[in-house]
């Protein structure tokens, strides 16, 4: 098994535990987690990554229905 693989295997399994979703909603809800989070989504990949898993999180927050559906229905448009 390539090194590489087996490491996102245990660094998915950790944040898949309970310590791991407990580590990743303090680092979120810090200060530092966010100006991390800022700064990150202001690159290119940062970018590209938030379009990936934007439809991931319209599944799973609870916004209204037409927010949720404008949203999907503008994903792909540029202003």
């Amino acid at each position: 098994m390539a090194p590489d693989f087996m490491m996102k295997g245990v660094v998915a399994s950790y944040l898949a535990s309970p310590q791991g979703m407990e580590m990743i909603q303090n680092f979120l809800s810090s200060r530092e987690g966010q100006t991390s989070i800022t700064e990150y989504l202001k690159t290119p990949q940062g970018k590209q990554t938030a379009m990936d898993i934007l439809p991931l999180l319209l599944d799973t927050v609870d916004i209204p229905g037409n927010v949720r559906n404008s949203v999907r229905e503008n994903l792909g448009k540029r202003s």
